[in-house]
């Protein structure tokens, strides 16, 4: 299950999100919401945000989770 904090990567779903993978070299996203926006009919999208400060809604295809919330601030004792 994706949760908000999760890092994700684009994948080559569509036209766009090839272009943001091969021409602008954004793969790697974080999710920071997760909503049913107007632009999916009410289906479940996610709010991705890439480093460069670009936010994008996709849906759960478009995208492939990398690290988990739980393993971003995990500290070695």
């Amino acid at each position: 299950m994706i949760k908000v904090g999760d890092i994700v990567e684009l994948q080559p779903t569509n036209n766009r999100n090839r272009q943001l993978r091969s021409q602008e070299k954004k793969h790697i996203w974080e999710v920071v919401k997760i909503d049913t926006p107007q632009c999916f009919n009410g289906t479940v999208g996610f709010l991705i945000l890439h480093q460069s400060g670009h936010e994008r809604w996709v849906q759960a295809d478009d995208i492939s989770i990398i690290r988990y919330t739980e393993n971003r601030d995990a500290r070695s004792t």
